[in-house]
């Protein structure tokens, strides 16, 4: 059996699957301790737990921690050379630029000054930070200043990530938030990931512990402890992932919604596939090279408060808790849900009183105004929606799979998940003007998506034939190759990486590997050609796993 759990802002949901069949669903209040929350969503499924052999978490623990900046004090040591000034992308003086340079091709032409890392190093531990990001420009065609400069501090901090194993793309200024956040989040996910191993131990399960990330595949804990940054936004790579296993329309461009409480985030699946952020995702208003699946969020989910202004009815952006009928403070769409006769949970009398004073204040019957907030919350919906195909269009189009041909993404049909899914989909089919599906278990939709995914990592290999030279900088990989070396050579040496680096890389050694792009340049000098530059990119292949799809 395989468990997966989604950690919520208002609800945990999860699920127990065996095969393709569901043995069991639990949808609880997320509480402030997310330990315990885990533990009640376990024991809600009611399940022997000696049959679990694998769970899987989607959390919102890093993501909250970035946008709320909760996360520990962290130093930064960056190396440039001539060119943008990274100083234009520090946020902190706990970040210090340093002498050093690496060229495009990866060659040195300024060395590190071990003498003034080691300064800057005792400057922040007397600062008391316990952790350091290091990060130099083109690393990922030579790590050697990365790694040097490791070496040097290494012994004096808790916790050091570097930027080359971070992301194979190049993009100086996103790598330096990529390993910032990186680094300031890795005390926090150390602790809760020692906190769930502990939890689990004591209820007896001792399946293997992985971790959803942005871009909807999975890694093993000790890979999340490592690289926590991945796991940011992985909420709503949980919805798209449980979007990718219910569709039943593999043909068709699906408008995807998960309703929440507090938010609505909107996706899309092509031909079942989830559409990525090419460049790697945003969090706290900062640009990283997190791979991850584009989505968009909405303050408009079924606890969001609504409010008059003037005689306009407001929904969202903000929640103040649960539905009035369920003993909230505030009025939400679900107390008009309620009113109407469609929310059958709590007391319809509650929901009557909180929504009686708007109609008052319009003159207006308490039942349409109840229409109204539900209709006004899925306009909103929908203008995002549309705002969100529209940015979708605007550059190429990446699925987790591969780019596909420019053609424009217009959607067939909505599919919705969530909570309210299934009460909201006549006003949702009104609205869009489309036809909307809601598939069973769509509640705990979510859950499934982080159960069902696949184990992913993506590696990057850069050969230079000219310099021998190849790099693979997730895997710290720096080795001398023939002159004569082909595309087809590199991409066998990249699948044997793959594999015999599984475990560090928290994946299932068994999983099919694909190619997202392959380049290759001729150096020229003169009028001759004296070299190839080689860049392959190769991920284990996401999706949902073969017991799921096959059965």
């Amino acid at each position: 059996m395989i468990v997966g759990i989604d950690i919520g802002g208002t609800h945990t949901d999860a699920v127990c699957i065996r095969g393709r069949n569901i043995i069991a669903t639990a949808k609880i209040v997320t509480g402030d301790d997310l330990v315990q929350t885990i533990r009640d969503a376990i024991g809600a499924l009611s399940i022997n737990y000696a049959g679990i052999r694998r769970t899987v978490l989607s959390t919102t623990l890093s993501t909250n921690a970035i946008t709320e900046k909760k996360y520990a004090p962290a130093g930064m040591i960056v190396s440039a050379g001539p060119g943008i000034d990274p100083r234009r992308y520090f946020f902190t003086d706990d970040f210090h630029l340093v002498k050093g340079a690496i060229d495009h091709r990866g060659r040195e032409y300024v060395p590190i000054d071990p003498a003034e890392v080691t300064r800057v190093a005792d400057g922040l531990k007397k600062k008391g930070i316990t952790g350091v990001g290091v990060v130099s420009k083109f690393s990922v065609r030579n790590p050697s200043h990365e790694t040097s400069i490791s070496s040097l501090i290494e012994k004096e901090f808790e916790h050091v990530s570097l930027g080359h194993t971070l992301s194979g793309n190049l993009n100086f200024p996103r790598r330096i938030h990529t390993t910032f956040f990186n680094t300031a989040v890795m005390p926090v996910q150390k602790r809760f990931v020692q906190s769930v191993r502990k939890a689990l131990a004591e209820l007896g399960i001792r399946s293997p512990l992985f971790f959803l990330k942005a871009d909807g595949g999975t890694f093993s804990d000790s890979a999340a402890d490592r690289h926590p940054v991945e796991t940011i936004l992985s909420g709503p790579a949980a919805s798209m992932m449980g979007g990718l296993a219910l569709c039943d329309d593999l043909e068709a461009t699906t408008l995807m919604l998960d309703i929440g409480g507090t938010t609505t985030d909107i996706g899309v699946l092509i031909k079942g596939v989830p559409v990525l952020e090419p460049r790697g995702v945003d969090i706290g208003g900062y640009k990283t090279l997190v791979r991850g699946i584009k989505v968009m969020s909405v303050g408009a989910g079924g606890d969001s408060r609504v409010s008059l202004a003037g005689q306009d009815i407001r929904v969202g952006p903000h929640r103040d808790g649960p539905p009035a009928c369920m003993g909230g403070p505030s009025p939400t769409p679900m107390d008009a849900l309620a009113v109407l006769g469609q929310f059958s949970k709590g007391d319809r009398e509650k929901a009557v009183r909180a929504i009686a004073p708007i109609a008052g204040q319009l003159g207006q019957d308490i039942s349409e105004v109840s229409r109204r907030i539900v209709s006004i919350m899925i306009d909103v919906i929908r203008k995002s929606a549309g705002e969100f195909i529209d940015e979708v269009n605007r550059y190429p189009v990446y699925t987790i799979f591969e780019m596909l041909h420019p053609e424009v993404v217009k959607p067939d049909r909505v599919m919705a998940i969530g909570g309210p899914a299934a009460l909201l989909s006549p006003f949702i089919e009104e609205s869009f003007d489309m036809r909307c599906a809601v598939p069973d278990n769509a509640m705990v939709a979510n859950a499934m998506g982080a159960a069902l995914a696949r184990t992913t990592r993506q590696i990057t290999l850069t050969a230079d034939t000219q310099l021998q030279r190849m790099i693979c900088p997730e895997l710290g990989l720096d080795e001398k190759i023939s002159p004569t070396m082909s595309m087809n050579e590199l991409k066998k040496r990249g699948e044997q990486a793959l594999r015999d680096n599984a475990s560090r890389l928290g994946i299932l050694d068994k999983g099919e590997i694909s190619i997202l792009e392959e380049q290759v340049f001729n150096i020229v000098r003169g009028f001759s050609t004296t070299g190839k530059n080689m860049r392959l990119k190769l991920q284990t292949k996401p999706g949902v796993i073969d017991e799921w799809s096959e059965a």
